[in-house]
């Protein structure tokens, strides 16, 4: 068997086909060379033990429990001295340097670093080589493509041994992009400029960490134009049903949160908060006002009531920030009340908006849980109850007064109010609170309204 240097295979192993796209793609990317992915120990040991060349690279996606792992290593330890053999592990861990100590040729590599340390090692490995890829173009798995979710990047077809053609433009979204036509044509690969494809690494490189939690994640890549809205929306991730965010995103919330509490300590009068809502209400920054609205009126309200702990404040705080963090970018959503108007615009949103909308007090619920370990204990609960109604018709758990926790009664009326003094043609105290003596007669609710009364008068 003759081969060149563009032929020598490089080989990928994991048991994950988006961790295999991974791989393949940045070596591709690096290198000028083929890429053999494959998903088991078993099959890798026999594609190399069948070659008559060792690969160039191995890339290993460490799999501790393989009952073929002894039968792999010692495979290597004796067949591909001179090969070099990335190991890629969730962390470091001394365990798994003793099992590879005797493997001089291996490079153990933590999982959280990927792609980037991938790309130095075999820029390292290969430097003044004739495996560099220097070229225009670089290429692009068609089953890799179809795990990105909006590369928004032009894409090019390769017609010639140095000829493209255009096939996909930037301002388009690729999960339009027809994969099967492709596949049927026996195109495997489309290809994308170099500048893109760096990108492309360095967005993976950003995401990884939320990458590994899940097998199903689609990569969400946008393009530098994009508009407001799905630069958010790029920010929440839904992997197997929950919901994540990027650390930069968090960092944007946490400052949010940092800002609102600041704004909260001051001294606030109902009266001159609603003028300033009169006379400054916008549609595009509903989700921003109803968010500084509710934290300023629930603080309010608990200062009345005496909750003047800085616990209770920041629970407030994060609560008012996050709970319709998932409907921001969706005001047609966020501005649906309560399940009964729901039920009445129901027909006209897609089964997305209606999923995205009936889960979203339970998505941001469990944000707070996995991400703002600062935020108090049972800050959650107050997401997850803001759309309930203490006469049991609100969700998403249809909970009845006795149930709803006294600040997390606090708490729906202030989002009442927020909805109601954004949304009404002329609101006024006097209107709200005629409308809270008949929907708030209930237990933990009457202290808030009363609250609300006197608060009015100062």
């Amino acid at each position: 068997m003759t081969t060149g240097p563009s032929q020598l295979p490089f080989l990928v192993i994991s048991s994950s086909p988006y961790m295999r796209g991974i791989l393949k793609f940045v070596l591709e990317t690096l290198l000028l060379t083929e890429v053999t992915e494959l998903e088991s120990e078993e099959k890798a040991l026999l594609y190399l033990k069948n070659l008559v060349h060792a690969p160039s690279m191995i890339v290993y996606d460490y799999t501790p429990n393989s009952y073929l792992i002894e039968d792999f290593f010692g495979y290597l330890k004796e067949n591909s001295k001179s090969v070099k053999i990335v190991i890629l592990v969730d962390e470091i861990r001394a365990e798994g340097k003793e099992l590879l100590k005797d493997l001089n040729q291996f490079v153990l590599m933590d999982e959280a670093s990927l792609p980037n340390n991938l790309v130095d090692e075999a820029q390292k490995t290969f430097e003044n080589s004739p495996y560099m890829n220097h070229s225009d173009y670089c290429r692009i798995d068609i089953d890799f493509l179809s795990i990105l979710d909006g590369i928004n990047k032009n894409l090019f077809l390769k017609i010639g041994p140095d000829k493209f053609v255009k096939v996909f433009n930037e301002d388009d979204n690729t999960n339009e992009l027809d994969m099967k036509r492709y596949r049927d044509k026996g195109i495997k690969y489309l290809y994308v400029s170099r500048d893109t494809a760096i990108w492309v690494i360095s967005q993976i490189q950003r995401q990884i960490n939320i990458f590994l939690k899940a097998n199903n994640f689609r990569f969400v890549l946008r393009g530098a134009n994009d508009t407001p809205e799905k630069k958010f929306e790029q920010k929440i991730l839904r992997i197997d049903e929950d919901v994540h965010v990027d650390s930069e995103f968090k960092k944007i919330i946490d400052k949010a949160i940092d800002n609102i509490r600041s704004i909260v300590e001051k001294e606030q009068k109902v009266e001159v908060i609603i003028n300033m809502l009169k006379e400054n209400k916008n549609e595009y920054a509903f989700f921003t006002q109803k968010m500084n609205l509710t934290s300023v009126i629930a603080c309010l309200l608990a200062k009345q009531l005496d909750w003047i702990s800085k616990t209770s404040i920041d629970k407030i705080v994060y609560a008012s920030v996050i709970s319709d963090i998932t409907l921001a970018v969706r005001p047609k959503l966020l501005k649906i009340k309560t399940l009964a108007e729901f039920e009445k615009i129901k027909s006209h949103l897609s089964d997305e908006d209606q999923k995205i909308f009936l889960s979203h007090p339970k998505d941001a619920s469990n944000l707070i849980k996995s991400y703002f370990n600062s935020a108090p204990t049972d800050t959650d609960v107050l997401a997850l109850q803001h759309h309930e109604l203490p006469d049991g018709s609100g969700f998403p758990m249809g909970l009845r007064a006795e149930k709803i926790s006294p600040i997390s009664a606090l708490f729906i009326v202030a989002n009442d109010f927020s909805y109601y003094f954004l949304t009404d043609e002329e609101p006024s105290m006097e209107d709200f609170l005629l409308k809270c003596q008949g929907r708030y007669d209930y237990v933990n609710f009457r202290k808030v309204v009363k609250a609300l009364e006197k608060i009015r008068k100062r």
